[in-house]
C-alpha cells in the first residue's frame, strides 16, 4: 500500500467513515483545558484523513504527529503538508516490540483509522498505544475493519496459479478479527488485558458502493499489498480477475456490458473503539448521544 499519491485520491471509504465517526466522538475526546494537547495518529497513510478531519477538531496550540509504517507514505505526507504548523510525520510500526523512547508516554490522544486490521499482533499494538499515552492518562479512538469481502477475494485469487506465487502469505493481510465469532468481545478483552480502564467497543455493519469498474480498481490498487510484488504489466490482468470474483460473489449491480453503469457493493464490519487510560471520568464533557450514554455505565 505504498502508492501514496494514488491512495490520496482513492480512499473514499476511509474518509467517509473517519469523518462520520470523528463528528460523533468529537465531544467525547478529553481535550486539555490549556489547549496544549498532543495527538499521535497511527497509520496516517498519505495524511489527508488526519489533516482534513482530525486536525480541525484540535485546539490551536495542539501538537500533531502522524505515523505510518511506510516511509513512502510518510515522505509524501511530510512534503504535502510541510507548511502545517505543529505537525510532523514519522515512520512508526505500531506492532514493534519497543516504542521509540521519545514517543513513549508523550501523548494525550491516539487515533487510528483503517490501520489496525493490517496488524496481526493486535495485543502488541494496543499495548504500544497504551504506552504512547501519558502516564497520568489519555484516550484513544480506534477504527478498523473486522471483516470485509476483499479478504475472501484475496483467498480465491491466491488459489489461482497466476497469482499464488505473489500471495503465499495472504493470511498476513487479513484482519485478525475476520474469523472471530464475536470480534467486539474479543477486542474489548484485549483492551482490558493491556490496561485500559474504560472502553466502549462497537461492531458496526456498513455498506459502501463503488460507482463503476474504474473506481473499484483504483481503490484496490491503492490498498492491495500484492500488486507491489508483480510486474506492472500484470496489474490490469490481476484487477480484471479481482472484478470477476466480485461479480461471482453477487456484489455487483447494473449492466455488466456497460462498465459505467456498474456498481459494486461492499458490505463490511467496522470496529469502533474508544478507550481511556485513566480511571477518572469527566462527566461534563459528555452529551446525550447513544454511545456516550453507554460510556456512563462503564466500570
Amino acid at each position: 500500500m505504498n502508492q501514496a499519491s494514488l491512495y490520496q485520491n482513492a480512499n473514499q471509504v476511509q474518509r467517509h467513515d473517519a469523518k462520520l465517526i470523528l463528528e460523533e466522538f468529537a465531544s467525547t475526546l478529553q481535550w486539555r483545558s490549556d489547549g496544549e494537547d498532543a495527538l499521535l495518529d497511527v497509520g496516517s497513510g498519505s495524511g489527508n484523513v488526519l489533516m482534513d478531519f482530525v486536525k480541525p477538531l484540535m485546539p490551536r496550540g495542539a501538537q500533531l504527529v502522524g505515523t505510518d509504517i511506510s516511509s513512502q507514505m510518510v515522505g509524501f505526507a511530510s512534503q504535502h503538508y510541510r507548511r502545517e504548523e505543529r505537525t510532523q510525520f514519522r515512520v512508526l510500526d505500531i506492532g514493534c516490540e519497543r516504542l521509540p523512547q521519545e514517543l513513549s508516554g508523550g501523548f494525550d490522544h491516539v487515533t487510528s483509522f483503517y490501520c489496525l486490521h493490517w496488524v496481526q499482533n493486535l495485543r502488541g499494538a494496543l499495548a504500544n498505544i497504551y504506552d504512547l499515552l501519558r502516564p497520568e492518562g489519555g484516550d484513544c479512538l480506534l477504527v478498523f475493519l473486522a471483516s470485509n469481502p476483499v479478504y475472501e477475494v484475496y483467498k480465491i485469487l491466491q488459489l489461482n496459479e497466476k497469482w499464488s506465487g505473489y500471495m503465499q502469505d495472504v493470511e498476513q493481510f487479513i484482519s485478525p478479527l475476520h474469523y472471530s465469532s464475536n470480534p467486539g468481545e474479543e477486542f474489548a478483552q484485549l483492551l482490558n488485558e493491556v490496561g485500559f480502564i474504560q472502553h466502549n467497543v462497537e461492531i458496526r455493519s456498513e455498506v459502501f458502493v463503488y460507482e463503476g469498474v474504474r473506481t473499484l480498481k483504483d481503490n484496490v490498487k491503492a490498498i492491495c499489498p500484492f500488486l507491489e510484488r508483480m510486474p506492472a504489466a500484470l496489474h490490469e490482468d490481476f484487477l480484471d480477475d479481482f472484478v470477476q470474483i466480485v461479480i461471482s460473489m453477487n456484489l455487483q449491480q447494473g449492466d455488466q456490458a456497460n462498465g459505467q453503469d456498474q456498481k459494486f457493493i461492499s458490505p463490511y464490519k467496522l470496529v469502533v473503539a474508544y478507550a481511556r487510560k485513566s480511571p477518572e471520568f469527566v462527566n461534563n464533557v459528555l452529551v446525550e448521544s447513544p454511545h456516550q450514554k453507554r460510556l456512563k455505565g462503564l466500570n
